[in-house]
């Protein structure tokens, strides 16, 4: 069994990234390519960062109930307090803070700068422009505080990120009194129907974000759900 880590992005080829009682596992989720995979409601902690850019595995590989990481390796992770909003102590890099239109909802976020647009393409924005740079990590979560309290979404469901096409982003900083270059990331994505558990969309058509489509089926990954040889034998039986 193993876990979901991430889709994380090289330039423009998405890859999936798993985590296994050994370590990781990296799989390149090339367009046409078939996966004889399948994500089950089950969940596993996949590990914890030590350092910046030292990703290490939980030394369990515990099931846990809920989320993607084990009490444990969530106290060990340097990044707990700056995922959660709260302080960015002790995380020297400069950040940024950006918008990003995801179909037709749009969000706000932070990140180091130099991953600007890696991780627009792994939250699957349409669009997206930063608004504030060279900002320390406090700095710019406080920033990000400042925006979504004017009533912008620090989140979206993977669910509402696919559709729609109309640029929306200009209109809401003119509003915000905000700037930015406003940036084409991706196509809006297209799919009947969208799915959290089930066999891979085969053949790989298109990913977005952390959703793999094949054209019709789109299957949002979420980070700790577990992954198994497919069981299922074909699209009726996604759920």
């Amino acid at each position: 069994m193993k876990a979901v880590v991430k889709v994380s992005w090289h330039g423009k080829v998405p890859e999936l990234k798993l985590a296994t009682e050994e370590g990781f596992e990296h799989i390149t989720l090339s367009e046409g390519r078939e996966l004889d995979l399948e994500v089950v409601d089950k969940r596993r902690c996949t590990g914890f960062h030590s350092k910046p850019g030292n990703h290490a595995p939980c030394p369990e590989f515990r099931e846990i109930g809920s989320g993607d990481q084990c009490g444990e390796c969530r106290g060990k992770d340097i990044y707990t307090d700056y995922r959660r909003g709260n302080s960015g102590k002790g995380l020297d890099a400069e950040y940024s803070v950006y918008l990003a239109q995801c179909g037709t909802k749009v969000k706000v976020g932070v990140t180091k700068g130099s991953r600007l647009t890696t991780r627009w393409r792994e939250q699957g924005a349409n669009y997206a422009a930063e608004i504030f740079s060279g900002l320390t990590a406090d700095e710019a979560l406080a920033k990000e505080k400042e925006i979504s309290s004017n009533g912008v979404s620090e989140r979206i469901r993977k669910e509402s990120k696919t559709g729609g096409s109309k640029e929306k982003l200009s209109k809401l900083m003119e509003k915000l009194e905000v700037s930015g270059e406003v940036q084409e990331v991706s196509k809006p994505l297209k799919c009947s129907k969208v799915v959290r558990k089930g066999r891979f969309p085969s053949p790989i058509r298109n990913v977005q974000g952390q959703i793999v489509s094949n054209g019709s089926i789109c299957l949002a990954l979420s980070s700790g759900k577990c992954v198994i040889p497919a069981e299922q034998k074909g699209l009726d039986h996604f759920n």
